[in-house]
């Protein structure tokens, strides 16, 4: 019986981002989105519509479409990888993501700017591959993620801060919480906020305090 193969493809691949640029900062603010979100959905949820100055700020879509059907209509919705959480399969590598979104960021010429991350969801355990593909980054804010242990290993200096809502279903609040002292243990996890009655989004105390989380020092 054939098997089925995996291999790779060298193709040329659309996709889209937001941007709002600092001239005169050296340092950027690179937002990643949940699984089957987008860039301007992610970016009013964790910064609101206030200005955040002394940063570029990117804000890329997924590589790879991942819409949702509501109704008889699908919204539009990326990912960075595929990885079945049951059996751990990996369809699409977010090591393999991360080289690619790596190639964006110096494609659009922001190669040179030392980042602050902030992952939502998929984004925040997506964010510790961006640093092991070579991004420049000294921070990583997970917010509504967890912290695989695994993926940080490798790197040291590096700041890892994490928010969540104590009634987070999607991503329990015990596992981020017990995963992030795991990370804490490593000498990476620097701080961990809970946010009282919040399930898996944001509100404005959340943003308030990822604001700070940005700009502590």
């Amino acid at each position: 019986m054939a098997q089925i193969q995996t291999t790779q493809l060298e193709v040329k691949l659309s996709t889209s981002y937001l941007y709002e640029p600092a001239p005169q900062s050296r340092e950027g603010l690179l937002v990643l989105h949940g699984f089957s979100d987008h860039a301007q959905s992610v970016k009013k949820r964790l910064l609101g519509i206030e200005p955040v100055s002394g940063f570029h700020i990117f804000v890329p879509n997924g590589l790879f479409p991942s819409p949702t059907k509501r109704e008889n209509e699908f919204k539009e919705g990326y990912a960075w990888y595929f990885r079945d959480p049951v059996s751990g399969n990996q369809m699409i590598a977010p090591e393999f993501a991360a080289e690619s979104l790596l190639k964006l960021i110096n494609q659009v010429g922001l190669g040179h700017l030392a980042w602050t991350v902030i992952g939502f969801s998929q984004g925040g355990f997506f964010a510790p591959f961006l640093v092991k593909a070579g991004l420049d980054c000294k921070k990583i804010i997970g917010v509504g993620a967890a912290y695989r242990v695994d993926a940080y290993s490798g790197l040291s200096d590096l700041e890892v801060y994490g928010v969540h809502g104590e009634k987070d279903t999607i991503v329990p609040f015990e596992y981020a919480q017990s995963s992030f002292e795991a990370l804490k243990a490593q000498g990476l996890g620097k701080k961990f906020v809970a946010i009282a009655e919040l399930g898996h989004t944001m509100n404005e105390s959340g943003r308030k305090i990822i604001r700070e989380l940005i700009n502590s020092k």
